[in-house]
């Protein structure tokens, strides 16, 4: 019963992982934890720096904040336009006109006459307040001057996020020796158990060394569980902090 307590742990395993240059592997292979090595089943560091830049909702956002201050730029370059006033006219005018005439043979012509004209009238007037005038270039320079901080925020959010990776890279690492570390020390004192259990129904024991046996084999137990915890929750925020998934570990028993 001792012993199959200690197979628990090797239950930890996953399917489809990936290996170095994110090469499918046979699907049919499992993750081992205790024997297998993490980095050689995920994406290098580099690669995960990369791909967490691109996945970034923060960075995809500065660079949304990055575009609507180049668009300020262009507005206040072009600010000076709105005082410009184009007025137009169109008149449409009809005349009438009845004339009566006499000939010198004493006949009235009497002549009725039409005249229908249309005028186009456009003028073009500029207006410039002297507040425009004069802080036009600040303006234009305040804007500018909000490119480079929203680009320099980016800068600064690159470097916490590929700081960010390599912290929770090696966390994961680490916290792949301590597991494995936690597993040998599982097995130990199932050993151990078993030894003790035997030798105290042989009358070679105490009940108080029993006791403490159990004790020290619960301990390892409770570190075991702790370790594969934080080894999973390393693995999982990796994952979302890359943007990608590795499908080394697909489940954990």
């Amino acid at each position: 019963m001792t012993l199959f307590l200690v197979v628990i742990p090797l239950t930890f395993w996953g399917q489809g992982f990936m290996k170095v240059g994110s090469h499918p592997q046979d699907s049919t292979v499992t993750f081992n934890p205790f024997v297998d090595d993490i980095t050689q089943r995920i994406p290098p560091l580099e690669d995960l720096i990369d791909s967490a830049i691109i996945h970034s909702p923060l960075l995809r956002s500065q660079d949304a904040d990055i575009s609507i201050w180049k668009y300020k730029v262009k507005t206040a370059r072009r600010e000076w336009m709105q005082n410009f006033y184009i007025d137009g006219l169109l008149q449409n005018d009809v005349w009438d006109a009845l004339t009566n005439n006499k000939t010198n043979y004493g006949d009235n012509n009497t002549i009725l006459s039409y005249q229908n004209n249309n005028r186009a009238l456009a003028s073009i007037s500029l207006r410039l307040p002297m507040d425009d005038i004069w802080d036009r270039r600040n303006r234009i320079k305040t804007a500018t001057k909000e490119v480079e901080k929203a680009m320099a925020v980016k800068d600064n959010e690159i470097v916490e996020l590929r700081k960010l990776i390599i912290i929770q890279y090696n966390q994961l690492i680490v916290n792949q020796r301590i597991l494995k570390i936690a597993n040998d020390n599982v097995i130990a004192n199932a050993l151990q158990k078993e030894m003790g259990d035997k030798e105290f129904l042989n009358g070679q024991t105490t009940l108080y060394e029993l006791a403490y046996i159990n004790e020290m084999y619960r301990k390892a137990v409770t570190d075991f569980e702790q370790a594969r915890n934080e080894f999973y929750n390393a693995y999982m925020i990796l994952q979302e902090i890359a943007g990608i998934k590795f499908n080394v570990i697909n489940k954990i028993d």
